[in-house]
């Protein structure tokens, strides 16, 4: 896997223009807060599933699913090992306040990977790059609602949650798309007749996924208010493990096991996104730190239109 040095560079400054796009849209009341839940609804259900079944429709070869395999075992040691290993190590000493503690732990184990995660690696890799964060995702809903929901909430897992998982148009889209791009080469060549004008809709569809995201993004950093947290030791130590000491560690350790592909490239991509909103949506349920939780999803946001680009960098140095 080779990627031009230039090339990634003008493509990070792509998505930093379309974020500041959106932020400037959303001040000027362009984008108004009707109309931001209606694109992010459309965002969720519709062009990040359609953009994930897109990446799908590749042919099969053995290489890709060599790397499939490889990026699913390492999510699979991945969120356990975070969710019960490292974060209890990160947060031993503080906080001391029980809920923060266990907020802290989550945040820090679950990125934002489907909102921000898919489109990075998207502009910058095409769809070869979302297809691969679609596979390395793929546990990651079930380990969320399972030791995530039941370790956060202090709940056994629920049918809400199995339901959540299961039905999940972006899970949907990660099996079903994984499912074809297995077992495409069973279907007869005369079906391309009826297949091709579908298989162009998802890729009209999925091309918008990463301008709109951004802009998007944009907006909702608009509207971010992290006065009462800015303050907080504790936040700022959140943060910096959250979005610098794990990508440092996924990175440094994939790159010295001797990956300098997309086994590098995805997990530190995806692990250097922001906190993801299912923290906030939990803590309001639940009752717990609920103020804190929509503070966090805001303040790793804003924070990671700083700290995303330099992993992006670092990774196409490592892969140049």
């Amino acid at each position: 896997m080779s990627l031009d040095l230039v090339a990634g560079y003008q493509k990070i400054f792509t998505i930093i223009l379309l974020i500041l796009l959106g932020f400037v849209l959303k001040k000027k009341n362009v984008i108004t807060p009707a109309l931001q839940k209606g694109i992010t609804d459309l965002l969720i259900k519709v062009i990040i599933p359609f953009a994930v079944f897109n990446s799908f429709l590749a042919p099969f070869d053995w290489g890709k699913a060599k790397t499939s395999v490889a990026l699913i075992i390492i999510a699979i040691i991945f969120y356990p090992a975070m969710q019960l290993i490292i974060t209890k190590i990160l947060y031993v000493k503080a906080p001391k306040d029980a809920d923060k503690k266990r907020l802290f732990q989550f945040d820090t184990t679950y990125s934002n990977a489907v909102f921000m995660g898919y489109p990075f690696a998207q502009a910058l890799f095409g769809n070869d790059g979302l297809f691969f964060a679609s596979v390395f995702n793929l546990p990651y809903n079930i380990f969320l609602w399972s030791i995530g929901f039941a370790q956060f909430t202090k709940q056994p897992m629920n049918k809400d949650g199995i339901k959540a998982t299961f039905t999940n148009p972006v899970i949907i889209a990660c099996l079903s798309g994984y499912a074809w791009w297995l077992l495409q080469n069973f279907v007869p060549a005369s079906a391309d007749i009826v297949l091709t004008p579908i298989k162009d809709v998802f890729g009209a569809v999925g091309a918008t996924n990463t301008p709109i995201s951004m802009i998007i993004i944009g907006a909702m950093l608009a509207d971010s208010k992290i006065g009462k947290v800015i303050a907080d030791k504790e936040v700022w130590y959140f943060a910096f493990n959250k979005l610098i000491l794990i990508p440092g560690l996924v990175f440094s350790l994939l790159y010295f096991l001797g990956f300098r592909d997309w086994i590098l490239a995805i997990p530190t991509v995806i692990v250097a996104m922001p906190t993801c909103a299912t923290g906030g949506i939990l803590a309001g349920q639940y009752n717990i730190q609920k103020e804190l939780a929509a503070s966090l999803i805001t303040f790793t946001t804003v924070l990671s239109a700083v700290t995303a680009p330099i992993w992006l960098i670092a990774i196409l140095n490592v892969m140049s």
